[in-house]
């Protein structure tokens, strides 16, 4: 009898050693992204011919930052469309959890801008299209959590969130494409159909962030999505003992 529950529990505790293998791996891989697309852009990508100069370099991180936060509301968008489809909870958690991970994005993309649009335009912040359309994704979103929070029986809950986040998503693309749409902003169009217009050193440096904000973002929503599904675990034994 033992040996069959010890059996049991090495079964149970190796694909949640395998998972978090796993995560330890992808944060591992955004950590040498990072630090190399660090590297890049201040050792190796040269310094900005125009008047910002060397604050210029804040587009390295301000850009895949900028990037992963609206990635994560399309996580959101997606797992709300799944949830509607499947009526399964855990693409409820994902959603939870890309929203949460998309503001705290959204919020260091405020930080960022702010000083990056100092060093640019003279200014903190300008009502200018790039700017409000974020600004309006960022109180959408920070609406979803209000909405769930005014609304107790789960399923319902979970129904409203994924409309929710399925409606606020098209201020994502609207977001995205202002700078291109409406030219008089004052944001500059990095990337384009026909390419960067940046010099190699640069584009790598971006690209290379890129890719290690966006593995950073990969490892913290499996991070948010395990602390999720064990904060809704015990919701639900305490409702048990409850009884």
């Amino acid at each position: 009898m033992e040996s069959a529950t010890s059996a049991v529990a090495e079964t149970t505790a190796r694909p949640e050693a395998m998972r978090i293998g796993v995560t330890t791996a992808v944060f591992a891989a955004a950590g040498v992204l990072l630090a190399v697309g660090l590297l890049a852009a201040f050792w190796w990508a040269p310094t900005d011919a125009s008047a910002m100069g060397f604050s210029q370099k804040i587009l390295y991180f301000h850009a895949p930052i900028a990037w992963c936060g609206l990635l994560s509301f399309g996580v959101a968008f997606v797992a709300g469309i799944l949830y509607l489809r499947r009526q399964d909870a855990k693409y409820d958690l994902l959603g939870v959890a890309a929203v949460r991970l998309g503001l705290l994005f959204s919020g260091l993309v405020m930080a960022t801008g702010m000083i990056w649009g100092k060093a640019a335009w003279g200014v903190f912040w300008a009502w200018e299209p790039r700017l409000t359309t974020f600004l309006i994704a960022c109180l959408l979103y920070a609406g979803y959590f209000v909405l769930r929070s005014t609304v107790e029986e789960e399923s319902r809950r979970a129904t409203y969130a994924a409309l929710f986040a399925i409606i606020a998503f098209v201020d994502v693309p609207i977001t995205f494409f202002a700078t291109r749409l409406l030219p008089e902003g004052l944001h500059p169009v990095v990337i384009r159909p026909t390419g960067t217009g940046m010099v190699a050193a640069d584009a790598v440096a971006l690209f290379v962030s890129m890719a290690g904000m966006t593995l950073l973002l990969v490892g913290m929503l499996r991070v948010e999505l395990g602390i999720e599904t064990l904060r809704e675990e015990l919701h639900y034994l305490k409702n048990r003992l409850g009884r």
